[in-house]
């Protein structure tokens, strides 16, 4: 039985490509963007610096590569997870609790998509950008008031505290000051959502 490849694998990627991937991805998840160098992504992944070239043109490309593929892949996770329910309700639990369960699967994926968004959400292609993760929390909070709960004075807010509450969380199980897993939290957010819109 073969082990399922990471999400942000795949299938067509030669078995150098997907070391360097790996590789890649955990110090990226583990040190930052900036701490980490294509020589130690070319040592963690077994490979020299020459044949990581050969997939990608250098760091940024890699990174790029990474970051565009794990929020596509993120996101539409959580677009599924909305379109799968019909009420404000089912789909405010569907949505955290996709969320969150992306989160104890994909810990370093998360990690790594928060911590350099700053420095390469401005470099992906606009084809990429057109689809947020506040955009997809806003949908949703317009469906608030179909579902009898007042419509927030300003659904941009609404949708950033969503979102803004959901990656908090889970930073704080990561450094360790809340315990895991996430999806335990998944009632709670709900229900803290919920009072904000009251």
């Amino acid at each position: 039985m073969t082990t399922p490849l990471p999400f942000y694998i795949s299938e067509n990627d030669p078995p150098a490509k997907r070391e360097i991937l790996r590789a890649a991805m955990k110090l990226f998840s583990e040190r930052g963007l900036a701490a980490t160098s294509i020589r130690d992504i070319a040592q963690e992944s077994g490979f020299t610096n020459p044949a990581l070239y050969k997939h990608f043109v250098g760091k940024e490309e890699l990174a790029l590569h990474l970051f565009e593929t794990c929020h596509g892949r993120v996101w539409a996770s959580c677009a599924a997870a909305l379109a799968s329910r019909n009420d404000f309700e089912g789909k405010l639990d569907a949505y955290a609790g996709r969320w969150l369960a992306l989160w104890d699967q994909y810990p370093d994926v998360l990690a790594f998509l928060s911590d350099s968004a700053r420095v390469l959400w401005p470099k992906s292609r606009a084809t990429v950008r057109r689809h947020t993760m506040i955009g997809l929390a806003k949908l949703l909070v317009a469906q608030a008031p179909q579902a009898h709960h007042p419509s927030p004075v300003n659904p941009d807010l609404a949708a950033a505290n969503l979102q803004g509450t959901l990656a908090e969380l889970t930073r704080m199980i990561q450094v360790g000051v809340i315990k895991g897993p996430a999806g335990r939290w998944t009632s709670s957010v709900v229900g803290l959502f919920r009072k904000f819109l009251v």
